[in-house]
């Protein structure tokens, strides 16, 4: 390639440049998935905002990006607002798949609940907090991720027949190399012990498969709710499977 053609190639990428640092923010707008909802833009193309943004039953009142390099890699700064419910930041980076890189989100732990159909009539308190070193995903769902958390703190969930206290409930997020997200979690506490372990699909499908055991100062009034669950084998154990639609 001759000087003169070089020139003319890096006077074009400059132009170009320019042009995307002035474009409008709205531009994204043909790149937002039909199923997503957006209220309005504001911004520009290289750092804005989008307003009252909604997928599925899950709203946000602003996500606001901004460009810049992770890793030497091209990559957006996010944040997530929504006085209700998820909060949250992080990056996002990758040329074919998405890397989710050092993000932290917080959401009340009903929004989460209000996601999945239960078959008993159930109210979540507390907040869910999720802590991510690394991840990957790609069309066909998870395929790394590297120091996924996730802490339940002041869990409780309310019943008509009264208040299950729960201890600091923990959780560890995985891939199992089919593109479902995994989620392994325990939690031991006076009224109720649980361990097991769930998937969710990227078409929203999930399942749990656990163990419920009664703890040693459960209510009585709480023993039907329970029992519900399934019988208790000799250990005092219940099988308990779950399995649904995210909504």
């Amino acid at each position: 390639m001759g000087a003169k053609a070089k020139k003319a190639v890096l006077l074009l990428v400059c132009y170009l440049l320019l042009l995307g640092g002035h474009a409008p923010a709205r531009v994204l707008q043909a790149f937002i998935p039909a199923d997503m909802k957006v209220g309005g833009f504001s911004g520009s193309l290289w750092q804005g905002s989008l307003h009252q943004l909604s997928w599925r039953n899950v709203m946000l009142a602003k996500v606001n990006w901004q460009f810049t390099f992770s890793s030497w890699m091209p990559a957006l700064e996010i944040e997530l607002r929504d006085p209700q419910g998820l909060q949250g930041a992080g990056i996002l980076r990758g040329w074919q798949d998405l890397q989710l890189h050092e993000w932290q989100l917080s959401v009340p732990a009903d929004v989460v609940r209000q996601q999945l159909s239960l078959p008993l009539p159930i109210t979540a308190q507390g907040e869910l907090r999720l802590r991510l070193q690394q991840g990957e995903f790609s069309s066909a769902g998870c395929r790394s991720l590297d120091g996924g958390v996730v802490n339940w703190q002041h869990a409780q969930l309310a019943t008509p027949l009264g208040t299950l206290e729960l201890a600091n409930v923990q959780g560890q997020l995985s891939c199992d190399g089919k593109g479902a997200l995994v989620l392994v979690l325990k939690q031991d506490s006076s009224h109720l012990s649980l361990t097991g372990r769930g998937t969710v699909g990227f078409d929203g499908r999930y399942q749990f498969n656990g163990q419920v055991r009664r703890g040693p100062v459960l209510p009585e009034t709480m023993r039907p709710l329970i029992n519900q669950l399934g019988r208790a084998n000799d250990q005092g154990q219940i099988h308990w499977q779950v399995q649904g639609r995210l909504l």
